[in-house]
């Protein structure tokens, strides 16, 4: 990591009050904390992995293209570059106030124009074979992002309710209680997006002629344990990636810290 990514990463400090409303509401908005470089890099990083998209990833074609991949950090160098000189882990590490940060995954959503691919609501937790409560998905906005382009909706406390939604859940009791109270925010490019992963969320398709590109990606802080069950997304898919890091996955055991090849630590004594 050069002398100029560190210093930018050092200096690099959430409010307390971010941090409250982040615990309290499931979700906040940080503004400009990714610089341009971030931003030129990754968009060209998202243009590579749109011409050849990953075995884990979802192509629709609706009006748009929607494309929805995982895991190109195990096979593109600006995207690992990301996990472990951005100032993400940092921000995690801050956010979850957290002694240590593991890495899960990298998830490219790129909406493009009229692409009519709502995403429903959901959370991200229950795709994933883990427990414990320092969870938090961050969400790049590569482009400008409005309503009109697909803006991520979120139901304000809702990871404080312990129930674990998958998208292709019906999601009706949880999102029409009378005391919900929905967040949204529009975004600039560099600002970025940190909820939960408990946290109820969807988004909307984008009826612009602007692009919608995010980036998130996944962070699991020093009380999370491995929690084998084989019925999540990742274990049933993680067999398709073909990656050397899988083959640290057999050695987790339930109720033990996730460290491995495949969900690497990226705390302060490991960038």
């Amino acid at each position: 990591m050069s002398s100029e990514i560190m210093s930018q990463v050092a200096k690099l400090e959430i409010a307390n009050q971010e941090i409250e409303a982040f615990e309290r509401d499931g979700v906040i908005c940080l503004r400009g904390v990714f610089d341009n470089a971030w931003l030129v890099r990754m968009r060209m990083a998202t243009d590579r992995a749109l011409l050849n998209p990953g075995p884990l990833s979802d192509d629709i074609y609706n009006g748009g293209r929607f494309l929805n991949d995982n895991f190109m950090w195990t096979r593109d160098e600006d995207f690992r570059a990301f996990v472990f000189q951005s100032p993400a882990a940092e921000i995690a590490l801050q956010v979850l106030r957290s002694q240590k940060i593991n890495f899960l995954a990298d998830n490219l959503l790129v909406k493009e124009p009229y692409a009519n691919s709502p995403v429903s609501w959901h959370n991200d937790q229950p795709y994933w074979p883990m427990q414990g409560s320092k969870l938090c998905t961050i969400w790049l906005a590569l482009d400008s992002v409005t309503r009109e382009s697909g803006a991520l909706e979120y139901i304000k406390g809702s990871h404080k309710w312990g129930q674990p939604l998958l998208a292709q859940s019906d999601p009706t009791k949880l999102v029409q209680r009378k005391d919900n109270e929905l967040l949204s925010w529009d975004l600039e490019p560099g600002d970025c997006l940190i909820h939960h992963m408990l946290t109820l969320h969807s988004s909307a398709p984008n009826t612009s002629s602007r692009r919608r590109r995010g980036l998130a990606t996944l962070w699991a802080g020093d009380d999370v344990t491995y929690h084998f069950l084989p019925d999540t997304w990742f274990l049933r898919s993680v067999e398709r990636l073909g990656i050397p890091e899988c083959n640290s996955l057999p050695n987790l055991k339930t109720g033990e810290p996730i460290d491995c090849a495949l969900f690497p630590r990226v705390g302060p004594c490991h960038r």
